[in-house]
């Protein structure tokens, strides 16, 4: 009788794992079918990070530090192998699967946590949208921490498509085309070899180990963007990002990892606009003073270190090649003892901000709509020295059509219709009126 049992309960056990064999092995075959990943950065970042020899240095953060902090640079400056392993909206639970991860095959000597404000209010909860989760775990090997990250990293709902990759894009299954189109792109040597060819184009795309690079320039403070209209309220940072905080630092000082908590360069656009950056210093500061650890915010440099100019920028937060390769000159003195801190930085933002001669920065705007559902853009021009300057605007169509908007007054906001299209010239001087202290930006409007 009991040799009985025990053959039925091996057999029991041989069908359960031939069943998850098999439901394994569908879900691969359907998630390669289905899931188009030929332009994913963390596909070919995380293969590299398993194929690192040993990994001396590990960057960590959201798209902030992926465009910010180059290892082929840092390489050299540092003399030690360094490694972005930076994602796209990677929030602190996901750094800390990746630090992880990443701990488990490297003797790993320093990790720098690129901390971005705009992060800080993360729930894990209330997340809509979980493709920033899921570009980090359907890339990471199978491990108990990743299965526990995706269990806490959002509600009960996310789940199925969390574990199950190819439910997310089920539909295709009916699409023939879509499906043949994806196996061609899949079946070549630059797929399957991790090659660049699909996330690296002219001006912009995959570098190596993690960096991305971009060649595209602002010019001229040409910034007309919703960056910055909101201002940074510390006392609403959610709990999940503290404690997640918290949860990096002790697991590397369990783990005899030095860290080091840094922001690379935002643009003043944005800063200023958001109107107290300080306080996210100094809360940063705190935390980092209470854990007996260093907090490097690259946006307080003196302009020998690293110029305020948007031409170092693609965009209000995310820094270029050149403004990468000016980061890893600054980066690598500091980190190697050639400059002091106190000789690098100023001692707060607002101190920086007001050693830059007055200038417009750019317009901060958020739309809002009419009782007939019509688009009303509120602006704010963006400025150092709101309290100095006024300011001229006029509109520029399309066909070059000049019109005035306002005449000089001291008002930083005014407001566009969605019909406004074309360019918003603002010419500006001190309230004085004298000129030597003016100058004028011209700048894209968005479309509504």
């Amino acid at each position: 009788m009991k040799n009985i049992i025990k053959n039925t309960y091996i057999k029991e056990v041989i069908y359960i794992l031939i069943f998850t064999v098999f439901f394994i092995s569908i879900g691969k075959l359907l998630r390669y079918a289905l899931n188009d990943d030929t332009e994913s950065y963390t596909r070919v970042t995380f293969h590299e990070m398993y194929e690192q020899d040993n990994i001396d240095v590990l960057f960590l953060g959201t798209s902030h530090c992926m465009h910010s902090y180059d290892p082929a640079l840092l390489d050299k400056a540092l003399n030690l192998n360094t490694f972005n392993a930076a994602s796209s909206s990677q929030m602190l639970d996901g750094s800390l699967l990746i630090l992880k991860e990443a701990a488990k095959n490297n003797n790993i000597k320093h990790v720098y946590l690129d901390l971005f404000y705009n992060t800080s209010y993360d729930v894990h909860k209330k997340r809509t949208q979980m493709t920033s989760a899921y570009i980090i775990t359907d890339y990471l090997k199978p491990s108990v921490s990743k299965s526990a990250y995706l269990l806490k990293a959002s509600g009960k709902e996310h789940y199925a498509n969390g574990f199950i990759v190819a439910r997310r894009c089920w539909k295709k299954l009916f699409d023939p085309s879509y499906v043949i189109e994806l196996l061609k792109k899949k079946n070549t040597p630059e797929y399957k070899n991790f090659g660049y060819k699909y996330i690296t184009h002219e001006n912009s795309g995959y570098a190596g180990k993690g960096y991305i690079q971009n060649k595209p320039q602002v010019k001229n403070w040409n910034f007309f963007d919703t960056w910055g209209w909101l201002p940074i309220a510390p006392d609403t940072f959610s709990e999940d990002y503290k404690n997640d905080l918290i949860s990096i630092i002790d697991y590397c000082k369990e783990n005899n990892i030095e860290l080091t908590l840094v922001s690379a360069p935002t643009s003043d656009f944005c800063l200023t606009s958001v109107g107290d950056y300080d306080e996210y210093i100094s809360w940063v500061r705190k935390t980092a003073e209470q854990n007996s650890i260093e907090y490097y915010d690259f946006n307080l440099c003196k302009e020998e270190y690293f110029p305020s100019s948007s031409e170092m920028f693609i965009d209000p937060v995310h820094l270029n090649q050149y403004g990468a390769d000016k980061l890893a000159d600054t980066f690598a003195k500091l980190a190697n003892g050639d400059v002091t801190y106190n000789e690098m930085f100023y001692s707060n933002y607002n101190e920086k901000i007001s050693s830059l001669k007055p200038a417009v920065f750019g317009v901060s705007f958020m739309n809002e709509y009419d009782s007939e559902n019509n688009v009303i853009r509120n602006c704010r021009i963006v400025t150092n020295k709101s309290e100095q300057l006024e300011y001229k605007l006029t509109l520029i169509s399309d066909n070059g059509e000049e019109s005035a908007l306002r005449d000089f007054s001291s008002d930083i906001y005014f407001v566009l219709n969605a019909a406004d299209t074309g360019k918003v010239r603002i010419d500006y001087r001190n309230t004085e009126g004298y000129e030597e202290t003016g100058g004028s930006v011209l700048l894209d409007i968005p479309k509504s």
